[in-house]
């Protein structure tokens, strides 16, 4: 049975009379927790000298032997070879000759030229020294030695270096111009009828055909139509424009029409039928042309509702 415990909605309505005392264990009390600042003196206390005789403060300091240091005199440091001298000593060079001066910041720095094979160690081939020893014979393959029977390689033989392509400079007329038709290929933008089909969906597509073969239900179909419109998968805000404005115009005619015929139900249907029948021709043609626009400039396909 539920009592107040469940929710508000069980509490009971009327006072009780009385309050029963809980057969359970009573808490236990909590232990006495010391205060800190029991003991500590409720005036602040003032700093006052010692009363008796005291000992000096220097006789309190152990004394060294080692010699002591005239404030008044420098501090002595140990120079190497990064932290000689000064900032402008470290960044410029002290060493140099007359060829050769010292280098500074502002010389550029030397690079070693580079080593061919035509050239010896002077610089030049003159310089090579005159062969020593007898020349060595040449090796001459026997049918015995199994490492030299192979035929020699083979000379690779690689393409010749195709002439890379050559950009205009920044700022002349080639800059701006086109690209020529080598360089550029337009991409194909073949769309076929089928493409534009799936795309506007059959949901779409087959009401507005059966709008527009039977007049009696021109208006409901091309309300399905209008419904489904948000499942084509390209340009659906156009698509959806383009039902609104027509929705729109068949609800005008219908509304004229039933102001001027006395608010005849009748002949306003019959006349929004009409408008309905000649849209449902129209509108799938307008839509079939806007999704293949989005299926020849390549966009994204929507994602239904």
């Amino acid at each position: 049975m539920a009592n107040w415990t469940d929710g508000p909605e069980y509490a009971p309505t009327q006072r009780p009379a009385a309050f029963e005392t809980p057969s359970v264990a009573p808490l236990e009390t909590p232990p006495v927790v010391p205060n800190p600042a029991a003991g500590a003196p409720v005036v602040q206390p003032v700093w006052q000298p010692p009363q008796g005789n005291a000992i000096p403060l220097h006789a309190l300091v152990p004394r060294t032997q080692l010699d002591t240091r005239d404030p008044r005199t420098a501090f002595t440091t140990t120079s190497s070879l990064a932290t000689a001298g000064s900032a402008w000593g470290s960044a410029h060079s002290a060493t140099g000759t007359l060829d050769q001066p010292g280098w500074t910041p502002d010389q550029p720095l030397r690079t070693s030229a580079p080593v061919t094979g035509a050239q010896g160690p002077n610089g030049d081939a003159a310089s090579w020294p005159a062969p020593t020893g007898a020349p060595r014979r040449a090796i001459t393959p026997t049918a015995t030695d199994s490492s030299t029977t192979a035929a020699p390689p083979a000379r690779l033989s690689f393409p010749p270096p195709t002439q890379p392509p050559v950009f205009p400079q920044r700022g002349t007329p080639d800059w701006f111009a086109p690209p020529t038709q080598g360089q550029w290929r337009p991409p194909d933008q073949t769309v076929t009828v089928g493409q534009m089909w799936r795309a506007a969906t059959p949901g779409v597509m087959i009401p507005l055909i059966v709008g527009a073969l039977l007049n009696p239900l021109s208006v409901v179909m091309f309300g399905v139509a209008a419904l489904l419109a948000g499942r084509v998968q390209y340009r659906v805000a156009q698509v959806r424009r383009v039902f609104g404005w027509s929705i729109g115009l068949i609800a005008a005619v219908g509304l004229l029409t039933l102001v001027n015929n006395d608010f005849d139900l009748e002949a306003a249907w019959a006349v929004m039928s009409g408008w309905a029948q000649l849209l449902s021709w129209a509108v799938p043609l307008i839509v079939l042309l806007l999704v293949g626009a989005g299926i020849r400039a390549h966009e994204p396909p929507s994602r239904p509702y």
